[in-house]
């Protein structure tokens, strides 16, 4: 943006705000001061309507505090679409050093970048602020008008706010809301981002900001210079205000006393503080009205001398001075030029309300001339009497330039505007519906669901019917999907790159995802095919089609072809395969038991994601990546990573996602015997989004997990009986996905059904590789096979602590039946060992019941998490510092900042009588290593 160059004018200090009242509410915050001095981080959750004084608050609560740092931003309601501009006004007094440590907080970051990236530089920068000395003051982070905030920003800062723990941090909140009485005009908005900022079980205060009170009033018009003169007046006006700051303010400075004081109901009502404003705009002399006009046409802010240009003036200096002074204007604070802005957003609001269409056109008009790119556009669509459609063109090709990196939502609202100022049919609806697939294509399921009606109004074709197609697949409704897209994909070719050629493409690759869904994979592969084979494709065919034959190719049987096609995948700026494709490597590596190769790939995914690369599949390596490190004996922060996953998949809006992290962690839970916490995982599982095979494939097997844990062999078989439906099976077994199986077997031969149990494993053996022959070696045993070690069943090799502790368990119990004590006593304590190690305290419990039976009392030892009195996120710290990681890189792959991971260090140190890392390492040896010296994989940061 370039602003009409100017003189300079002399800057002013910002005239002090009149405040009176708020104890309570200011109280609140001091509590809260001081609890993040001593290291409990807190928010302070200030809500109200407009012009109840939220602003007031937060200043008055800043002013006079030694922070280390104050951090603020203000959201605004023409800067919603502007990606990250909350969260780059906020960083802009941080220091350039940490700017340069953390790439992805400066301005120039792709705009496409995760917020899980963003947020844990965020993260790490607020925990370098401050120094480590003791006393240091907090850092206070003040948001405003969080309605008004980009999702972008907002997704940062719900990330990275939740996982402060013990960090001197203080965040001050305030968020407009929706009005009760008779002028209550703006409804807050349907999806409230901001209310999810708070995490559950932090120190939250909240407070909402009703009217002063009468005595309150009174304090404001002596205040103010407007003494109420008469006993009553205070009561009269808090009648017809309800004590708004706002709205009582400006009656006081514009009705004599006598009025406030009279009896005759002739007070304003709150509804009418626009003619308020009006009446005291009409006084000011013309260069004024011209500045305070102009201004509200720029924004609720602007650089003085853009709004003294588009004012006409060559001098603004008195304008200026008369704004202030009527209160309509205040000069801005900081940067290194004058700006200047509204009082409050109401004021400008009601000037820019009233002014006549014709004249607000102009002002537009004139802006536009002043500025260029992307600001420039925006006047000129605002300046547009009508249908425009060189600046419609305009609109979209700025969309569709290479270098614009514009985000979904961005460029839909382009489009949109496009539409809407486009002349001929055939351009107004191609746009909208390029608009609606815009939004599809990068995850805003939510705003494209809400333009299916003006879809719906578009003249019959090819495009509009496979866009109404893709909403309804995405909402659910199967069968309506089906028929709008196959009928799509049957119309005729209209001519290469012509809408309804990139409608067929389009159709078929969503058709694809939708023959997956259903379990279909024959077809899926072949509509896939189709959608690639079509000269008219982009990522938005690309993906959902590549992921439906991938994946399609799998459930068939054919996972070596569709390995073939994910190594070919390679990335055009020589970074590798995309990521996408390494997320589905992982996901299908794990899904057929090779979770060591999936772990490489899914940490190189997010690890990729973590350094700013758009990631449109980051939600399902988050889902499956806890999972896998679990699985692999990497068991810290696995259910930090499961709750990572859910948030992020409920913040985006994908139920697919957040149903196989849900799953996933009801069968983590499990495991570790904590089964109610995973029927409540079951049961979100359960209503998470349309019905899919995948789904109820996952939690029947965390269903069963839990019932085998609870020694309940009929409820594995009754978890177990969605997963056991033909097509269900067919896909898993297509998948490698042989949990189902191997729970079966192990529950037939727990009810006594040994027949039925050795058919199944004879069934199962050929298939069974990775963790899977680790179970059917177990299977084996119990079903009376000789085996004296891990080494002679054949498993050796496999990474999978949990199912190699299982084996040695069985093997152990077999070798004291037939009288072997000395090697069954030693492959018990050694499986007991590691399944306390890990955490799964119903197989440690049997363990120990056998040690228990041959006559031995194990004791605990360090590899028992609760002998050393730690708590999972103190475990969770010292198994990644034991290994060689600094704070930062702990606090990096545990998402806290290492002001955090130092609070958890001290207290380690504290509980277990050591001074030093390596100290705690000796202490820790023994833990650090798996069974028989086999060394424990060491966590992904570690690994990279």
């Amino acid at each position: 943006m370039s602003a009409h160059s100017g003189g300079s004018w002399p800057r002013r200090a910002a005239s002090a705000p009149v405040f009176v009242g708020r104890r309570g509410p200011l109280a609140l915050i001091d509590e809260a001061w001081d609890d993040a001095c001593a290291g409990r981080p807190g928010v302070v959750w200030v809500e109200g309507e407009a012009g109840a004084g939220k602003s007031a608050v937060l200043a008055r609560a800043v002013a006079g505090r030694r922070a280390s740092a104050v951090l603020t931003a203000t959201g605004d309601a023409a800067e919603v679409g502007l990606a990250h501009g909350l969260l780059d006004q906020l960083l802009t007094d941080l220091p350039p050093a940490l700017l340069d440590r953390f790439p992805l907080l400066r301005p120039d970051r792709d705009p496409r970048a995760d917020p899980l990236a963003v947020g844990a530089d965020l993260l790490g920068a607020l925990g370098a602020l401050p120094d480590d000395r003791p006393g240091e003051d907090p850092v206070l982070l003040v948001l405003d008008d969080l309605q008004w905030a980009d999702p972008a920003s907002v997704r940062v800062l719900v990330f990275t706010l939740r996982r402060l723990r013990h960090d001197r941090v203080l965040v001050l909140a305030g968020v407009r809301v929706a009005g009760t009485g008779p002028g209550a005009r703006e409804p807050g908005p349907a999806d409230a981002w901001w209310e999810r900022l708070p995490a559950a079980g932090r120190a939250i205060r909240r407070v909402r900001l009703e009217g002063l009170e009468p005595a309150e009033l009174s304090e404001l018009a002596a205040a103010v210079g407007r003494p109420l003169g008469a006993t009553g007046a205070a009561e009269r006006l808090w009648r017809h205000t309800r004590g708004h700051p706002l709205h009582a303010r400006a009656l006081l400075e514009e009705l004599p006393p006598e009025v406030l004081a009279g009896s005759a109901d002739a007070l304003p009502a709150p509804r009418s503080l626009a003619s308020v404003v009006l009446v005291r705009l009409a006084r000011a002399a013309p260069a004024t009205e011209a500045l305070v006009v102009a201004t509200s046409v720029l924004g609720e802010s602007a650089p003085l001398t853009l709004a003294a240009a588009v004012a006409g003036l060559d001098d603004p200096a008195a304008a200026l001075d008369e704004a202030v002074g009527m209160g309509l204007l205040e000069e801005l604070p900081g940067g290194p030029t004058v700006r200047i802005g509204f009082v409050h957003p109401l004021v400008r609001a009601a000037i820019r309300g009233d002014l006549p269409p014709m004249r607000r056109r102009a002002l537009h008009a004139a802006s536009a001339g002043l500025l260029s790119g992307r600001a420039a556009l925006d006047h000129r669509v605002a300046a547009a009497a009508g249908p425009d459609p060189e600046l419609a063109a305009e609109l979209e090709d700025l969309v569709a330039e290479p270098g614009a990196a514009l985000a979904g939502s961005e460029a839909a609202d382009l489009l949109r505007a496009a539409s809407d100022l486009s002349t001929d049919a055939d351009d107004r609806e191609r746009r909208l519906l390029a608009a609606v697939s815009r939004l599809l294509a990068d995850g805003e399921v939510a705003r494209a669901v809400a333009l299916e009606g003006a879809v719906e109004g578009c003249r019959p074709g090819p495009w509009r019917t496979a866009v109404l197609g893709q909403l309804a697949l995405v909402t659910g409704r199967f069968g309506v999907a089906h028929e709008r897209l196959e009928a799509a994909l049957a119309t005729g070719d209209p001519g290469a790159g012509r809408p309804g050629d990139r409608a067929r493409s389009g159709a078929a690759a969503h058709l694809a995802v939708l023959h997956l869904l259903r379990g279909d994979p024959a077809r899926a592969i072949e509509s896939a095919g189709v959608a690639l084979a079509h000269p008219a494709r982009g990522d938005d065919v690309r993906l959902p089609a590549g992921l439906a034959l991938i994946v399609g190719l799998a459930v068939a049987g054919r996972g070596d072809d569709a390995r073939a096609i994910l190594d070919g995948a390679g990335g055009d700026d020589g970074r590798g395969p995309p990521v996408d494709a390494l997320t589905l490597r992982g996901m299908l590596a794990t899904l057929g038991g090779d979770d060591a190769t999936a772990s490489l790939h899914l940490d190189e995914a997010v690890h990729r994601a973590r350094a700013g690369e758009p990631v449109r599949a980051l939600a399902l390596a988050l889902a499956f990546r806890p999972a896998v490190a679990d699985r692999i004996g990497v068991t810290e922060g696995v259910v930090e990573g499961f709750e990572l996953a859910i948030t992020l998949a409920r913040d985006g809006g994908t139920a697919l996602p957040g149903a196989l992290a849900h799953a996933f962690a009801a069968e983590a839970l499990a495991i570790r015997g904590r089964g109610d916490e995973a029927r409540t995982h079951l049961a979100a599982a359960a209503a998470h989004g349309p019905h899919w095979w995948g789904v109820d494939l996952c939690t029947s097997v965390a269903g069963a997990v839990l019932a085998e844990v609870e020694d309940d062999p009929h409820g594995v078989l009754r978890a177990l009986a969605p997963a056991q439906e033909p097509a269900v099976r067919a896909a898993a077994d297509g998948l490698g996905v042989l949990a189902p199986r191997v729970l079966e077997a192990e529950a037939l031969l727990s009810l006594g059904r040994v027949d039925e149990a050795a058919a199944a494993l004879d069934a199962l053996a050929p298939r069974a590789t990775g963790r899977y022959a680790v179970d059917v070696a177990r299977l084996r045993v119990r079903l009376g096979a000789a085996r004296r070690s891990v080494a002679e069943a054949g498993v050796a090799d496999v990474v999978a602590p949990h199912a190699v502790a299982r084996l040695e368990t069985e093997i152990g119990r077999r070798l004291l039946a037939a009288g072997e004590r000395r090697a069954g006593v030693d492959l018990l304590r050694t499986a007991r060992d590691t399944l306390a190690r890990l955490g799964a305290a119903p197989w440690c419990a049997r363990a120990e019941e056998l040690l228990h039976a041959a006559g031995l009392t194990p004791a605990p030892t360090s590899s028992d998490p609760g002998a050393l009195g730690l708590t999972p996120h103190e475990e969770a710290v010292v198994a990644l510092v034991a290994r060689g990681l600094t704070n930062r890189e702990v606090g990096s792959d545990l998402y806290i900042t290492p002001r955090t991971v130092a609070y958890h260090l001290s207290n380690v140190y504290a509980k277990l009588g050591v001074t030093s890392r390596r100290e705690l390492r000796s202490r820790l040896e023994t833990r650090l290593e798996g069974p028989a010296g086999a060394s424990v994989p060491s966590s992904p940061h570690a690994r990279r």
